[in-house]
Protein backbone atom coordinates (compact mmCIF):
# COMPACT_ATOMS: atom_id res chain seq x y z
CA UNK A 1 0.00 0.00 0.00
CA UNK A 2 1.62 3.63 -1.27
CA UNK A 3 1.03 6.33 2.04
CA UNK A 4 -0.33 9.37 0.83
CA UNK A 5 1.58 12.31 1.63
CA UNK A 6 -0.61 15.40 2.31
CA UNK A 7 2.07 17.73 3.92
CA UNK A 8 4.45 18.42 1.47
CA UNK A 9 5.72 21.85 0.69
CA UNK A 10 3.58 23.33 -2.26
CA UNK A 11 1.05 20.55 -2.09
CA UNK A 12 -2.69 21.54 -1.78
CA UNK A 13 -4.83 19.24 0.89
CA UNK A 14 -7.53 17.78 -1.01
CA UNK A 15 -10.21 19.52 0.68
CA UNK A 16 -9.39 23.18 -0.36
CA UNK A 17 -9.80 21.86 -4.05
CA UNK A 18 -13.11 21.78 -5.50
CA UNK A 19 -13.99 19.06 -8.65
CA UNK A 20 -15.41 21.53 -10.47
CA UNK A 21 -16.05 25.61 -11.31
CA UNK A 22 -19.52 25.50 -10.23
CA UNK A 23 -19.00 28.67 -7.89
CA UNK A 24 -20.96 26.95 -5.63
CA UNK A 25 -18.67 23.93 -4.55
CA UNK A 26 -16.04 26.95 -4.46
CA UNK A 27 -17.92 28.87 -1.76
CA UNK A 28 -18.13 26.20 0.37
CA UNK A 29 -14.83 25.71 0.60
CA UNK A 30 -13.57 28.42 3.29
CA UNK A 31 -16.37 26.89 5.93
CA UNK A 32 -14.59 23.26 5.27
CA UNK A 33 -11.28 24.30 5.68
CA UNK A 34 -12.49 26.31 9.41
CA UNK A 35 -14.11 22.69 10.61
CA UNK A 36 -10.84 20.69 9.40
CA UNK A 37 -8.64 23.22 11.23
CA UNK A 38 -10.49 23.65 14.65
CA UNK A 39 -10.90 27.45 13.88
CA UNK A 40 -14.85 27.49 13.11
CA UNK A 41 -16.48 29.20 15.60
CA UNK A 42 -19.14 27.60 18.24
CA UNK A 43 -19.94 28.43 21.59
CA UNK A 44 -18.11 26.19 23.85
CA UNK A 45 -14.78 27.39 21.60
CA UNK A 46 -16.04 30.96 22.17
CA UNK A 47 -16.30 30.03 25.81
CA UNK A 48 -12.57 29.14 25.87
CA UNK A 49 -11.48 32.68 24.62
CA UNK A 50 -13.85 35.15 25.76
CA UNK A 51 -12.97 36.96 28.53
CA UNK A 52 -16.63 37.86 29.02
CA UNK A 53 -18.38 35.02 30.64
CA UNK A 54 -19.95 32.79 27.31
CA UNK A 55 -21.86 29.94 27.87
CA UNK A 56 -20.86 26.78 26.23
CA UNK A 57 -23.67 25.40 25.86
CA UNK A 58 -25.47 24.79 22.23
CA UNK A 59 -28.17 27.76 21.62
CA UNK A 60 -29.75 26.34 18.46
CA UNK A 61 -31.06 23.02 21.33
CA UNK A 62 -29.78 23.98 24.75
CA UNK A 63 -29.09 20.58 25.33
CA UNK A 64 -25.64 20.05 25.63
CA UNK A 65 -22.02 21.93 25.14
CA UNK A 66 -21.97 22.98 21.48
CA UNK A 67 -18.66 20.86 20.38
CA UNK A 68 -17.38 20.05 16.56
CA UNK A 69 -19.31 16.68 17.30
CA UNK A 70 -22.22 18.10 18.83
CA UNK A 71 -22.90 20.92 15.97
CA UNK A 72 -21.96 17.91 13.30
CA UNK A 73 -23.72 14.66 14.44
CA UNK A 74 -26.25 15.65 17.81
CA UNK A 75 -27.59 18.59 17.83
CA UNK A 76 -31.39 18.21 17.55
CA UNK A 77 -32.01 21.50 16.01
CA UNK A 78 -30.29 20.26 13.06
CA UNK A 79 -31.51 17.01 12.49
CA UNK A 80 -33.79 17.22 9.67
CA UNK A 81 -31.01 18.70 7.59
CA UNK A 82 -28.10 16.85 8.87
CA UNK A 83 -29.61 13.11 8.41
CA UNK A 84 -30.52 12.85 4.68
CA UNK A 85 -26.97 13.89 4.01
CA UNK A 86 -25.48 11.95 6.61
CA UNK A 87 -27.41 8.55 5.41
CA UNK A 88 -25.98 9.48 1.88
CA UNK A 89 -22.52 9.60 3.12
CA UNK A 90 -22.63 6.41 5.01
CA UNK A 91 -24.29 4.85 1.77
CA UNK A 92 -20.97 6.02 -0.55
CA UNK A 93 -18.46 4.64 1.72
CA UNK A 94 -20.51 1.23 1.67
CA UNK A 95 -20.02 1.38 -2.02
CA UNK A 96 -16.15 2.30 -1.78
CA UNK A 97 -13.78 -1.04 -2.73
CA UNK A 98 -11.03 0.62 -0.61
CA UNK A 99 -12.91 0.98 2.63
CA UNK A 100 -15.66 -2.40 2.05
CA UNK A 101 -12.47 -4.70 2.36
CA UNK A 102 -10.50 -3.15 4.76
CA UNK A 103 -10.82 -3.78 8.16
CA UNK A 104 -10.84 0.14 9.05
CA UNK A 105 -13.31 1.14 11.66
CA UNK A 106 -15.04 4.05 10.36
CA UNK A 107 -15.00 7.20 12.90
CA UNK A 108 -17.94 9.13 11.30
CA UNK A 109 -17.18 12.58 12.69
CA UNK A 110 -13.24 11.98 11.25
CA UNK A 111 -15.09 11.09 8.05
CA UNK A 112 -17.19 14.22 7.99
CA UNK A 113 -14.25 16.62 9.02
CA UNK A 114 -11.70 14.77 6.58
CA UNK A 115 -12.10 11.38 4.86
CA UNK A 116 -9.08 12.06 3.05
CA UNK A 117 -7.95 10.40 6.56
CA UNK A 118 -9.81 6.82 4.84
CA UNK A 119 -7.21 7.26 1.69
CA UNK A 120 -5.00 4.46 1.42
CA UNK A 121 -4.34 4.81 -2.61
CA UNK A 122 -4.31 7.15 -5.10
CA UNK A 123 -7.68 5.43 -6.29
CA UNK A 124 -9.18 5.47 -3.26
CA UNK A 125 -8.48 8.97 -2.61
CA UNK A 126 -9.84 9.75 -6.20
CA UNK A 127 -12.81 7.56 -5.02
CA UNK A 128 -13.26 10.23 -1.40
CA UNK A 129 -12.42 12.99 -3.54
CA UNK A 130 -15.51 12.43 -6.03
CA UNK A 131 -17.53 10.58 -3.94
CA UNK A 132 -17.69 11.11 -0.28
CA UNK A 133 -15.96 15.12 0.32
CA UNK A 134 -18.52 17.03 -2.08
CA UNK A 135 -20.96 14.95 0.57
CA UNK A 136 -19.40 16.22 3.73
CA UNK A 137 -18.81 19.62 2.30
CA UNK A 138 -22.47 20.11 1.48
CA UNK A 139 -23.25 18.57 5.31
CA UNK A 140 -20.77 20.69 6.67
CA UNK A 141 -21.98 24.05 4.51
CA UNK A 142 -25.76 23.22 5.17
CA UNK A 143 -25.45 22.71 8.57
CA UNK A 144 -23.52 26.09 8.49
CA UNK A 145 -26.19 27.98 6.63
CA UNK A 146 -29.11 26.60 9.31
CA UNK A 147 -27.08 27.51 12.58
CA UNK A 148 -26.41 30.93 11.18
CA UNK A 149 -30.08 31.44 9.98
CA UNK A 150 -31.25 30.36 13.43
CA UNK A 151 -29.04 31.84 15.44
CA UNK A 152 -30.33 35.25 13.07
CA UNK A 153 -34.02 34.59 13.93
CA UNK A 154 -33.25 34.03 17.80
CA UNK A 155 -30.98 37.40 17.92
CA UNK A 156 -33.86 39.14 15.88
CA UNK A 157 -36.13 37.95 18.05
CA UNK A 158 -34.22 39.05 21.00
CA UNK A 159 -33.51 42.49 20.07
CA UNK A 160 -37.45 43.14 19.61
CA UNK A 161 -38.02 41.73 23.09
CA UNK A 162 -34.91 45.01 24.53
CA UNK A 163 -36.90 47.07 22.27
CA UNK A 164 -39.93 46.42 22.92
CA UNK A 165 -38.99 46.66 27.19
CA UNK A 166 -37.10 50.11 26.80
CA UNK A 167 -40.81 50.99 25.03
CA UNK A 168 -42.73 50.24 27.73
Amino acid sequence: MEEIDYHSIGKIHPLALANSANQRDINRIPIRIKIATGTYILQRIEAAYNQNNVDPTCKLCDQAEESLSHFLLCCRALDQFRTPILKNIIRKCSELPALQHSNIQLDILQLIINPFHYACSAESENDISYRIEPLCRQLIYKLHNKRYEILSKMDLISSRRKMNFKVS
